[in-house]
């Protein structure tokens, strides 16, 4: 558990959550506890200068617990503030901050005044409000059960610490205990997603695969040696790339095997150039098979593509594409 965190790693700490219980404790979900333990001891030690009102901080936590969307618009919004607050007023209190306790003065008539934390824009509940919210959606997109009375409990007992060392002798777990339970979340977590991915390393292979098998039984579609499959849809009658190092003028939609369109130029409405060897391999075997002035429809298998890592959010691991492109010219003049 760290003792003190800053306003705005928060809601990252508040995300790096964890289960284990103090045995003289009464029964608590630890993993809810430490996650309410690590917003208490944030409020009540690395942000007790800041003077935020606790009760509109807590109710905005509970609100979105319950009723919030951890991918909506409000709570983009929020953070979108929140990094607005960050650099008008959090980050000037800081820096004059440091350079206050820095400078250590027994005199404080000495020291430079501090920069105010709130102003008409942010004001007091205001920032309450935005860091309750923003905790809540923190405690909602844990990937585990979570007893919100248990993390409000945690809360409550924070509230009682005012130094570092009260923390294992007024907490219902121990900063150890708390560490470990974090540890163990961090590891079902990534078990978790290393078997999703696996999964889907999987199914993506198969379903490609056999959508593959489709596509090379349709008129005009001819196969090479690598396995791309390919469909001159117009001849052109300019200059054709024959090397790697060849740069060509393209415009191109790229989709996958569902029909989803994750990458266009026509969309970003200006054609691409781009050396042959600075693709990806069904890219820069697939250009070489179409005259300038010609368009070609590529569908590439994942191992041509983006293989087991996948590209994006679009495009998964073992994942076969589709891509229709106009090839404009080969060796474009600069």
């Amino acid at each position: 558990m760290k003792k003190v965190l800053t306003f705005v790693a928060v809601a990252a700490a508040s995300l790096s959550l964890a289960s284990c219980a103090n045995s003289n404790a009464q029964k608590i979900d630890s993993l809810s506890y430490a996650i309410g333990a690590d917003i208490g001891l944030n409020l009540s030690l690395g942000m007790k200068d800041f003077d935020l009102d606790r009760e509109i901080v807590l109710a905005n936590i509970d609100e979105f617990y319950k009723n919030g969307d951890v991918m909506g618009e409000e709570i983009k919004e929020v953070r979108n503030k929140m990094m607005q607050y960050q650099y008008s007023l959090l980050m000037p209190y800081m820096y004059a901050k440091r350079s206050q306790d820095m400078l250590g003065s027994d005199q404080p008539d000495t020291l430079p005044e501090l920069p105010a934390l709130f102003n008409e824009e942010f004001t007091r509940e205001a920032v309450s409000a935005m860091m309750g919210k923003n905790m809540g959606a923190a405690v909602k997109g844990v990937d585990a059960e979570i007893k919100i009375k248990d993390v409000f409990r945690a809360i409550d007992d924070a509230a009682k610490i005012q130094e570092p060392v009260e923390i294992d002798s007024l907490m219902r777990m121990t900063q150890e205990q708390m560490n470990g339970v974090f540890r163990a979340h961090a590891d079902r977590v990534r078990a978790k997603a290393e078997a999703e991915r696996n999964l889907a390393k999987k199914e993506n292979a198969e379903a490609s695969a056999k959508w593959l098998s489709k596509i090379e039984k349709k008129d005009g579609v001819q196969k090479t040696e690598s396995g791309l499959l390919y469909r001159i849809d117009r001849e052109g009658d300019g200059a054709q790339a024959t090397l790697d190092t060849d740069v060509v003028l393209v415009n191109y939609e790229g989709k996958t095997r569902d029909g989803k369109v994750f990458d266009s130029s026509y969309e970003r409405g200006e054609p691409i150039s781009f050396p042959l060897n600075g693709v990806i391999k069904g890219w820069t075997e697939g250009m070489k098979l179409v005259k300038a002035g010609g368009q070609i429809t590529l569908w590439i298998p994942s191992e041509l593509a983006y293989g087991e890592n996948g590209a994006g959010s679009d495009i998964g691991p073992n994942e076969a594409l589709e891509f229709k492109v106009e090839l404009l010219e080969v060796n474009p003049e600069e």
